[in-house]
């Protein structure tokens, strides 16, 4: 990520393609999406399963490095590599970057599904680069 406001959240994963956005722009929503948000959000099959980074598990966090980030940065920040993984084999998605390691395990009915990276920003001025 290069750049990323102070407030608000963005939010890195995989989706089912050609899925129609919410009314506020949004596809992190849908019933097919899986992945996290810079506050620590986990969303499974379009559901919050983790509302933030307190209740991510301790096996997830690097907790020395995450007590010292801002609220909307403890996941991912300006300056940070994400790396997004989708194993179509063992059904999971994980995110890394340098305060988290989480697995998402991807819901059965999602198993045979084609997947496309999922990017939501809220409100600000984002830049991100994939690669």
């Amino acid at each position: 990520m290069v750049k990323k406001p102070a407030v608000g959240s963005l939010f890195l994963g995989v989706s089912a393609p050609g899925i129609q956005p919410s009314r506020g722009g949004l596809t992190v929503l849908n019933s097919s999406s899986y992945g996290m948000g810079s506050d620590g959000e986990v969303i499974a099959a379009g559901q919050l399963i983790i509302s933030g980074h307190t209740q991510l598990p301790a096996s997830s966090i690097q907790a020395d490095l995450l007590k010292q980030r801002e609220y909307w940065d403890k996941v991912f920040r300006a300056g940070d590599e994400v790396v997004v993984v989708l194993d179509c084999t063992a059904h999971t998605l994980r995110l890394q970057s340098p305060t988290v390691q989480h697995v998402i395990p991807i819901q059965q009915q999602h198993h045979q599904q084609q997947w496309v990276l999922n990017v939501n920003f809220s409100v600000g001025d984002f830049q991100v680069t994939l690669g």
